[in-house]
């Protein structure tokens, strides 16, 4: 396995990762307000990879494995200093390899890099392999909240989502 900067010719596996992820954990009843998110997702990050990671203290990497990209991570800078983890996700024909589990520690290494000291994430209640990971990985459990509000970071709805936090 490679880690590498995203690159524009990736853009189309990078999507379609992310579309499937999200298909994959809908619930029976939320096919529409997952619908709903992935648009905006799509809209406001996701179809832009370049510009909205290309700011200080942004960064987003593909992992490749023979030539596929296999996954992705990225890194935000937030208003008060400290650095988000997002868009994580492995394709499903490369689950269960810590494929997750490296990205996972290189994006850690970027944000140190880049000079933060505190690193944070979140994840919801239907994804409870990736919240066994932040545990396994030292992050502290910082809060949980039910979300109402659809954003490009929340399907909304009522779903349950953990906040974590690690100090690098």
């Amino acid at each position: 396995m490679h880690i590498r900067p995203f690159a524009p010719a990736d853009h189309a596996r990078v999507r379609d990762i992310f579309i499937n992820w999200n298909r994959h954990i809908t619930q029976p009843g939320m096919e529409d307000l997952f619908e709903s998110y992935i648009r905006l997702a799509l809209n406001e990050e996701i179809d832009h990879i370049p510009e909205y990671y290309s700011r200080p203290g942004f960064g987003f990497w593909v992992a490749e494995v023979d030539g596929t990209v296999a996954g992705m991570v990225g890194l935000e800078r937030l208003e008060n200093g400290e650095v988000e983890v997002r868009r994580m996700y492995v394709a499903a024909e490369f689950r269960r390899q810590g494929i997750g589990r490296t990205l996972l520690a290189y994006a850690e290494d970027r944000a140190r890099d880049m000079g933060y000291t505190r690193i944070v994430l979140s994840t919801s209640a239907l994804q409870p392999q990736a919240k066994a990971l932040y545990e396994v990985s030292g992050y502290d459990l910082e809060r949980e909240e039910v979300s109402t509000t659809q954003t490009k970071r929340t399907v909304g709805s009522g779903l349950t989502r953990y906040y974590f936090e690690k100090a690098l």
